[in-house]
């Protein structure tokens, strides 16, 4: 299992769990895996005074699924994640276990329901990436930045609705906070992704 793997080669791994030759078994290992990484990330958590949202590195972790595995994929491992935590596993931030309360979505919902989005946008630009045979760092970075529109939208959205505020209120407390953060995330990504892993196959 995971033959095609170079594990001594990590700047290439990416180039291995994306790669058509992965069996079903083998992806779905890797489905399941970015799904735990997130629920992991999630417990690294902190709230402060400003915001009811708490920060975490569940952002991280979903930029990670979309940079490591092909979209289809990093949609699954996205998806399983939020519904494994909406029938009860403690996967979500600060060990959290719902997804709604009193037949309606938690306040951090929105964000939730994005997350596949996410992973799924930042996966094409790197399987761009891959196709070119090269960093794209354009399709990268657009990649990146669009993938957390549907993040900050439908969280503010949601946190509006449920805290009973107006968009603008939401958006202070869900966004501009974790601009930088998640900008931060991003960079570091970016830096990894461009400068140090390879997109070309290891010549045989």
């Amino acid at each position: 299992m995971f033959s095609e793997v170079a594990w001594g080669k990590p700047q290439q791994w990416h180039l291995d769990f994306s790669s058509t030759k992965m069996t079903i078994l083998e992806r779905s290992i890797t489905i399941v895996f970015f799904t735990g990484l997130t629920a992991l990330c999630a417990q690294i958590a902190f709230t402060t005074p400003w915001t009811p949202v708490p920060y975490t590195f569940q952002t991280f972790a979903v930029l990670a699924t979309g940079v490591y595995l092909r979209r289809n994929d990093a949609f699954i491992s996205g998806s399983l994640y939020v519904l494994v935590g909406a029938i009860g596993a403690p996967v979500f931030a600060e060990g959290g276990d719902q997804l709604f309360d009193s037949s309606k979505l938690i306040a951090s919902g929105g964000y939730l329901i994005a997350f596949p989005f996410a992973s799924a946008l930042v996966a094409e630009g790197l399987d761009r990436s891959r196709k070119a045979g090269v960093a794209d760092l354009k399709a990268q970075i657009i990649c990146w930045s669009v993938a957390m529109l549907p993040v900050y939208i439908f969280g503010t959205l949601w946190l509006a609705e449920s805290y009973g505020v107006d968009f603008k209120q939401a958006f202070q407390w869900g966004v501009e906070p974790f601009l930088i953060w998640d900008f931060g995330k991003i960079l570091i990504m970016a830096l990894i992704t461009t400068k140090l892993w390879s997109y070309s196959p290891p010549q045989e």
